[in-house]
């Protein structure tokens, strides 16, 4: 199947459409954080958020760049203030707990912007869990979460092992189809260690996750073909736009959606939210469990046990580790990305994503006049650890 041919199936909801701009082949450019918070919030409140929401949504999209996860970052502004435009997300709704008891919270995000409600209803859930020692909670009517790390981190460093998940629009078809009825559904573990960042597990259940896709698809590159999206005849493909309208490959098969179709009846039917091919911007759901280790056993216990494991795990990296290859705890290379990140005070972004925020500052009436960092500073930036 040509692009032609795949084009005519529509992009999963609320995705914006895109291109990359002609003969745009301009390097990543490097911009100081502390510019870009402004910057950031002073645009949400001129799409309609209030100063402190703007602020908090900020914050966690940075949280995502700074971490190294950047294709759910500030990529995401101009998708967000679209969804203002549009009416599918309400800029100014807010969390509202509909359900309490001890250990359930139930509530809704009333169509808000997912990076708000869902932080508000983290809050709720960690301050839940220090009095019952385990809280379980779900939301509707909630939307895209960015980086789902982002709330099970904040429970972990509260204390708690939590796990999260999420619907997402449809782009996914059941093993052997090609009608596209569940979303990616990431799922996230977090557990704290006594005196390190918590261990993180945050994974897409597809190859890589599709914000990847995405912006091969913005910058006009290939995609490699070991991902594995097929075009809708079910041909390999590296063409990010006939990927995303033909079938996207979930991890292990039938496995995979498995793990899917079990994350949506968490995130989705169960707290009454939408779920399936009805998932769309500001209707989706989430799931969290918060654990207090100290309820299963003495904690400080855990801790010890936890870095033993830790230990082992080293020392297998160091003493019977591959050749060319480096063990990492899940989760280390995003912290240590986070920490490099955090230290040189800026974060790196490729034309698609520089392109766009320039696009949406115009059109709110806040130019990103954010000042590039030096060449020198742009080359250490990129530098791997």
């Amino acid at each position: 199947m040509n692009k032609q041919e795949g084009s005519r199936e529509a992009l999963p909801r609320g995705i914006p459409d895109d291109r990359p701009a002609e003969g745009d082949d301009s390097a990543p450019v490097s911009f100081r954080l502390d510019e870009l918070r402004p910057w950031g919030i002073a645009a949400y409140v001129a799409a309609g958020m209030a100063a402190d929401d703007a602020a908090t949504v900020v914050d966690n999209q940075l949280w995502s760049d700074r971490r190294g996860v950047d294709t759910h970052g500030f990529q995401r502004v101009s998708w967000y203030v679209n969804w203002f435009r549009d009416g599918t997300t309400d800029p100014t709704a807010q969390c509202e707990i509909v359900t309490r008891t001890p250990s359930v919270l139930v509530a809704d995000g009333h169509h808000g912007l997912g990076q708000l409600v869902i932080t508000r209803f983290m809050e709720q859930l960690i301050d839940a869990a220090r009095e019952s020692g385990l809280v379980v909670g779900v939301i509707r009517n909630s939307n895209d979460w960015g980086c789902g790390a982002n709330y099970p981190y904040q429970a972990a460093e509260a204390g708690f092992v939590c796990y999260g998940t999420t619907t997402s629009v449809p782009n996914l078809a059941p093993f052997g189809s090609r009608r596209k009825l569940f979303g990616n559904n990431p799922i996230v573990w977090t557990f704290p260690r006594r005196a390190q960042p918590p261990i993180v597990l945050d994974m897409a259940i597809t190859p890589v996750a599709l914000g990847k896709v995405l912006r091969a698809r913005s910058e006009g590159s290939e995609i490699p073909v070991e991902w594995g999206f097929l075009d809708r005849d079910g041909n390999p493909t590296v063409d990010p736009d006939v990927a995303m309208r033909g079938i996207v490959p979930a991890i292990g098969g039938y496995k995979g959606i498995g793990m899917i179709t079990a994350s949506n009846i968490a995130a989705g039917i169960l707290g009454g939210s939408a779920h399936t091919g009805d998932v769309a911007v500001g209707r989706r759901g989430q799931f969290f469990l918060l654990m207090d280790p100290g309820v299963f056993r003495d904690r400080e216990g855990y801790f010890d046990d936890i870095e033993d494991m830790v230990d082992q795990i080293r020392a297998a990296g160091e003493e019977d580790v591959l050749p060319g290859q480096t063990v990492y705890l899940p989760g280390e290379l995003e912290q240590l990305e986070m920490d490099r990140r955090t230290a040189a005070g800026t974060v790196s972004y490729p034309a698609s994503v520089v392109r766009s925020l320039g696009r949406v500052g115009d059109e709110l009436g806040v130019p990103f006049e954010c000042e590039p960092v030096s060449a020198a500073a742009n080359a250490q930036q990129d530098a791997s650890p």
